[in-house]
C-alpha cells in the first residue's frame, strides 16, 4: 500500500492541524535535531500499534505515555472542555483500489487547571472504493487484516525502523536473526518441517529396529546393557551438541564484538589522542590566561616596583645635582673661613709665650695694663689697651660666630649625598624604563596571542573530536576502554574456539562409541532381520539424510541470493564515493552467518567506519525485501525510516537516496542531513537519478526567550518541491 497522507492534530510538537501529503518515490522530511521529524514516525507508529516512543527511545503504550503524547500548546491554549489529540493515516491499496483511513485519538477534558485524559486511545478505520463512499470497519479481525496488508508482521522490522534499530535488525551473530530474515525471504520453513518429519520418522523406525534386534538377541541381558549404554551415549551426545551450539554462538558473539571494536579501534585511538590533546590545550590555555591576567595586573605594580613612575624626571635629577653643588660650595666656604680663623689664632699664638693659652695671656695683659710682647705700658682707657682688648674679642667672636653658624645650620650633607647617590643609580634605571615598558607590553601581547592561538587550537580539536564522536558514536570515555575490550573479546573468542575444538573432538568420540556399541548390539542378533524392516530403515535413513542435505543446500542458495542482492544495493549506494568499498560476503562461522566486507580476493577489509557498517546493514535489509520478487514486496509496502543516514558522508547519503528511490515504490525518510547542508539539499532536489516524491522541512517557531517551555510551540511545515 502507498501512504497518501498523514494528519496530526495536537500530537506532541504538532499543535493544531498539520498535514503531510506523500506520493510514490522517495519522500523526505528534513529538520534539525528536536524539530519534530521523529514525531511523524511516532505518529504513524502510534496509529498502527497503539504504541509510541519516549525520549529514551523506549516503546510504550498510550496508557504509559498519557499526556506526553499531547501538545503542550494545545493544553495551555485550551478552554474548559474537551482536548483532542489525533493522528490520521490514509493508505491506497493498488491491488484492490481501496482507500483505507486509520485514525487514533486520545481525548482529555480540562477543568480549571486540571486535565484528565482517557486511560486508552480510540481507533477508527474506514475503507472506500472509487465508487462506494467510505464505510466504517467495525470488525476487529478485518481491521487486523487491513493492518497486515499495510505492513505484515514479518516484514515490519525491515520496512519500518529508526536508525538506532538497524544494529538489532541485522545482527547475524545471532542465528535467529538470520533464520527470521531467511523466513521472510523464502519458504525455507517448509524444508525445516520436512527435515523435522524425516527426523521423527527415522527415530521411530530406528526404535522399531532396535526392539526387533533385542527380541532376536542371543543375550537379552547383554542387549539391554548395550542399549542402555547407547541411550546414555546419545544423551551425552545431545548435551555436548547443546554445549557446542552455545560455544559456537559465544565464539561468534565474542569474535563479532572484537571485530566491531577493531573496526572502531582506529577511530577510538584518534578520539583518545584528540581528547588528550584537548585536555593539554585546555590546561595550557588556562595557564596562559592566568599568566596574562598576572602580567596585566603587574603593570600597575611595576609603576612603583620597577620605577616607571620616574619616567620623565631626568631634569629633576639634573636640577637637584645643581642645587646640591651650590649647597656643597657654601658648606665648603664656611669650613674654609673657620679654618682661616683658626689659622689666624694659631699665628697669633706663636707670638705669645710658649705653653700659655692665648686668651689667658691676653687677659693678663689687660689686667697688668701692659703689653707683655713689647713690654710697653697700656693703661686702661688708652688706645693700646683697647687694641689688646679688641685683638682678643675679634679672634674669639669671629671663631665663635663661624662655629656657631655652622652648628646652628641643619647638616643635610649626608642626606643630600644619599639622595644624590640614589639619583645616580635611578638615572641608569630611568634610561631602561622605556625598554622595560616595551618588554612588559610585548609579554602581554605575546601571552594574548598565545591565548588566542590556544583557544583556536582548542576549538579546532574540540570540533574534530565532536565530529569523530558524532560520526562514530564513540565518546571520549568509550575510546579509553575500547582497547581493553578488544583484548578481552579476543581472549574470550580464543577460549570459545578452544572449547569448540574440544567439544567437537568429544562428539566425534561419542559418535564412534555409539557406532561401536551398535555394531556389538547387531552381532548379538543370530537370526536375520525381516527384509521389509531393513528396507524401511534404509529408506528412513536416506530420507532423513536427503531432507537435511536439501535444507542445507536450499539455505545456502538463499544466502547466495541474499548476498547478491545486498551487493547490488551496496554498490549502488557507494557509487559516488571514491573510497575503498569492498564486497559484502555472508560468511559462515560454525553454522551461523555474519556480513563482512572483503576485497576481490576474499581478504577481509578491516578498520571500517560507522558509515560502511551501516551501509552493509541497510543493504542487507533492502536485499531481504527486494529478493522477494515473487511477492513484489518492494511494490506493495512503504519503507518508513527515521534517521537511517545519521552516520553517512554526503556521497553515501545521496547514494542511499538514489538506491532507495529505485528499490522501493514508496519510501518516507526523516533526515537532518539536508537541513544545514544546503548544497546537499539542492542535490537531493535536482538529481534526476533520484525518483523524488515530496520534500518537506519542519521547524519550530519558538523565539529565544520562549525556549524555556513548550507552551507556545508550533511546528511549521514547508514543502520544498
Amino acid at each position: 500500500m502507498i501512504l497518501k497522507s498523514v494528519s496530526l492534530q495536537n500530537f506532541m510538537c504538532y499543535s493544531g492541524e498539520n498535514n503531510f501529503e506523500f506520493s510514490k518515490g522517495l519522500n523526505v522530511i528534513i529538520g534539525d535535531n528536536g524539530y519534530g521529524k521523529s514525531k511523524i514516525y511516532d505518529g504513524i507508529y502510534w496509529v498502527m500499534f497503539d504504541k509510541c516512543f519516549d525520549s529514551n527511545g523506549e516503546e510504550k503504550t498510550t496508557k504509559q505515555l498519557g499526556r506526553e503524547i499531547v501538545s503542550d500548546k494545545a493544553e495551555y491554549d485550551a478552554e474548559v472542555g474537551p482536548i483532542e489529540c489525533s493522528v490520521k493515516l490514509t493508505f491506497y491499496d493498488n491491488r484492490n483500489e481501496y482507500t483505507y483511513t486509520l485514525e487514533r485519538k486520545l481525548m482529555g477534558n480540562k477543568r480549571d487547571d486540571e486535565i484528565i485524559y482517557s486511560p486508552s486511545s480510540s481507533e477508527k478505520v474506514t475503507k472506500k472504493t472509487a465508487i462506494l463512499s467510505a464505510q466504517v470497519v467495525d470488525d476487529e479481525d478485518e481491521i487486523t487484516r487491513i493492518k497486515r496488508r499495510i505492513l505484515p508482521d514479518n516484514i515490519k522490522p525491515y520496512m519500518w525502523f529508526q536508525g538506532e534499530q538497524i544494529n538489532n535488525i541485522v545482527d547475524f551473530r545471532n542465528s535467529e536473526t538470520l533464520t527470521n530474515a531467511i523466513n521472510v525471504l523464502s519458504d525455507i520453513s517448509k524444508f525445516d518441517e520436512i527435515a523435522s518429519v524425516s527426523e521423527s520418522l527415522f527415530n521411530s523406525v530406528d526404535k522399531e529396529l532396535k526392539k526387533k534386534q533385542r527380541s532376536l538377541s542371543t543375550d537379552k541381558e547383554k542387549s539391554d546393557e548395550l542399549e542402555l549404554d547407547i541411550n546414555r551415549k546419545r544423551s551425552h551426545l545431545q548435551d555436548y551438541l547443546l554445549d557446542l551450539k552455545k560455544a559456537r554462538e559465544g565464539h561468534l558473539d565474542a569474535s563479532g564484538k572484537a571485530e566491531d571494536l577493531v573496526s572502531k579501534l582506529d577511530v577510538a585511538q584518534k578520539i583518545k589522542k584528540l581528547d588528550e590533546e584537548r585536555l593539554r590545550l585546555e590546561s595550557s590555555f588556562n595557564s596562559t590566561v592566568i599568566k596574562l591576567r598576572e602580567a596585566q595586573q603587574s603593570i600597575h605594580k611595576k609603576i612603583f616596583t620597577r620605577g616607571w613612575i620616574l619616567k620623565g624626571t631626568e631634569e629633576l635629577f639634573n636640577a637637584f645635582e645643581g642645587k646640591k653643588a651650590v649647597y656643597d660650595d657654601r658648606k665648603l666656604e664656611l669650613r674654609n673661613k673657620i679654618q682661616e680663623e683658626k689659622s689666624f689664632q694659631k699665628k697669633l699664638q706663636t707670638r705669645l709665650p710658649e705653653n700659655v693659652p692665648e686668651p689667658i695671656h691676653v687677659n693678663k695683659m689687660l689686667e697688668q695694663e701692659k703689653c707683655l710682647v713689647c713690654d710697653r705700658e697700656a693703661p686702661k682707657g688708652t688706645d693700646a689697651y683697647e687694641a689688646i682688648k679688641s685683638l682678643l674679642e675679634k679672634s674669639d667672636d669671629t671663631l665663635k660666630s663661624l662655629e656657631a653658624g655652622e652648628s646652628k645650620r641643619n647638616n643635610f650633607s649626608s642626606d643630600f649625598e644619599n639622595l644624590y647617590r640614589t639619583g645616580l643609580q635611578q638615572e641608569a634605571r630611568i634610561k631602561e624604563i622605556d625598554q622595560d615598558i616595551n618588554e612588559s607590553w610585548k609579554e602581554i601581547d605575546e601571552l594574548f596571542s598565545e591565548k588566542e592561538s590556544l583557544k583556536k587550537s582548542f576549538e579546532d580539536i574540540e570540533a574534530q573530536l565532536e565530529n569523530y564522536i558524532s560520526e562514530s558514536s564513540i565518546s571520549a570515555v568509550d575510546s579509553k576502554r575500547i582497547t581493553n575490550e578488544v583484548i578481552t573479546s579476543q581472549k574470550l573468542s580464543s577460549k570459545y574456539s578452544a572449547d569448540i575444538g574440544s567439544l567437537e573432538h568429544q562428539i566425534n568420540n561419542i559418535k564412534k562409541d555409539i557406532q561401536r556399541l551398535e555394531e556389538k548390539y547387531a552381532k548379538l542378533v543370530v537370526e536375520d532381520l525381516p527384509e521389509k524392516m531393513l528396507k524401511k530403515f534404509q529408506l528412513a535413513t536416506h530420507l532423513n539424510e536427503a531432507a537435511k542435505s536439501t535444507r542445507k543446500r536450499v539455505f545456502k542458495e538463499l544466502i547466495s541470493q541474499l548476498e547478491a542482492e545486498a551487493n547490488k544495493h551496496y554498490q549502488d549506494m557507494t557509487k559516488d564515493n571514491l573510497s575503498t568499498r569492498g564486497i559484502i560476503r555472508l560468511s559462515e562461522y560454525h553454522g551461523n552467518y555474519t556480513p563482512e566486507l572483503v576485497d576481490n580476493e576474499g581478504n577481509p577489509l578491516s578498520q571500517l567506519n560507522t558509515g560502511n557498517t551501516l551501509l552493509i546493514k541497510l543493504s542487507t535489509i533492502m536485499a531481504i525485501i527486494s529478493a522477494r520478487k515473487s511477492t513484489r514486496d518492494t511494490y506493495l509496502y512503504t519503507l518508513i525510516a527515521d534517521a537511517p543516514m545519521s552516520s553517512f558522508g554526503e556521497n553515501y547519503t545521496l547514494g542511499f537516496c538514489k538506491t532507495v528511490s529505485q528499490v522501493y515504490t514508496q519510501s518516507i525518510i526523516m533526515s537532518k542531513d539536508f537541513y544545514k547542508n544546503e548544497n546537499l539539499r539542492n542535490q537531493l532536489l535536482n538529481d534526476s537519478k533520484i525518483n523524488l516524491g515530496k520534500v518537506y522541512i519542519v521547524e519550530p517557531n519558538l523565539k529565544e526567550k520562549e525556549r524555556e517551555n513548550r507552551m507556545s510551540l508550533v511546528t511549521h511545515i514547508k514543502q520544498l518541491n
